[in-house]
This record gives structure tokens, C-alpha cells and sequence, in this order.
């Protein structure tokens, strides 16, 4: 087995953190498509957390044989999961709160003018949905609290793999 600090440096570590993602998406469009739970403005950051962790992998995946493409894929996953579990954390204390009547978030996301996801791919990215509403849980818990221990699972692992890179690995 390959240990940790080479992951960077293979492929395959990075086309299985892109495909973990890709099955986050095909999740998050069961929920939303299949079951019925529409989003909120919170759960489109995260999903757009998601997306920069798969573009992460993407840049170190077809770049892992240079140091600097392998560098930029490992800052972008650790940064779009440091933001992914910042804004479902965020979102579970919100729906965990006592005054959880009053939990209101933004109507709309508030993407940058020049990347209007929620235009551009409404499917997905448009939030019609309520930030306190917890229309679904898994062993006690709501998809927030989910989300937030697996972006805390994914910015482990990176934070890991960079500092086992950054000291033992090759340039």
C-alpha cells in the first residue's frame, strides 16, 4: 500500500477523492429530485464546497506529476472543506438551536455576478428550501450534522496528507 505522503504524488488517490464527490452530487440529487426535500441557501454552499473539492481533485489528478498542480489540489480541497464544514456546522447549530423557530437564512444564494450558479444550473444550486427545516434524519441526526462530520473527515485527510507530503514526500 501506498503510504499517505505519495498519495499527492498518484493518481489514483485523487480520481477517488473526485469520485467520492461526484457520489455526494448523485446524493444530494436523490434527496432533492427523488425524495423531494428542496434545499436551502446553506445546503447550495455546501453543495458548492463539494464542487471545489471535486475541481481540487480534478487540478491534482491531472497535474499530480508536478509539484505545484499537486500544491494547488491539496490548498483547494483543504480550503473548500475547511468552508464546507464551517458552513454546515453553521447550518446544524441553526437547526439545533432552542430558538430553532427562528432560523432564517438568505432567500436566495448570494454567488459572485460573474459565477450565478443558482441561474445558471437552478436544478441544483437554487434554494426554495428553509434552513431550519430538518425534513430528514439518519440515526438522530439531520443532514447538516452529516455533512458537517464529513467535511471535518475531509479536511482531516487533507491536512494530513499535505503535512505527511510537505515532510516526507518527493518534490
Amino acid at each position: 500500500m501506498t503510504p499517505l505522503a505519495q498519495w499527492p504524488a498518484r493518481q489514483t488517490p485523487w480520481l477517488l477523492l473526485f469520485l467520492g464527490t461526484m457520489l455526494l452530487f448523485v446524493i444530494a440529487l436523490y434527496f432533492q429530485h427523488g425524495m423531494g426535500l428542496e434545499p436551502c441557501v446553506k445546503c447550495v454552499y455546501q453543495r458548492a464546497a463539494v464542487l471545489g473539492i471535486a475541481l481540487a481533485a480534478l487540478v491534482g489528478g491531472l497535474g499530480y506529476k508536478f509539484w505545484l498542480t499537486r500544491w494547488l489540489g491539496l490548498l483547494g480541497w483543504g480550503y473548500a472543506a475547511f468552508e464546507g464544514l464551517r458552513i454546515a456546522y453553521d447550518h446544524w447549530d441553526l437547526q439545533t438551536s432552542k430558538n430553532a423557530f427562528f432560523a432564517v437564512c438568505e432567500s436566495a444564494p448570494n454567488f459572485p455576478a460573474w459565477l450565478p450558479l443558482h441561474e445558471w444550473i437552478p436544478g441544483f444550486f437554487a434554494a426554495p428550501g428553509l434552513c431550519g427545516d430538518i425534513d430528514w434524519a439518519f440515526l438522530g441526526m439531520g443532514m447538516p450534522g452529516w455533512m458537517t462530520f464529513i467535511f471535518a473527515g475531509l479536511l482531516s485527510l487533507a491536512v494530513i496528507v499535505a503535512l505527511l507530503h510537505l515532510i516526507r514526500g518527493r518534490q
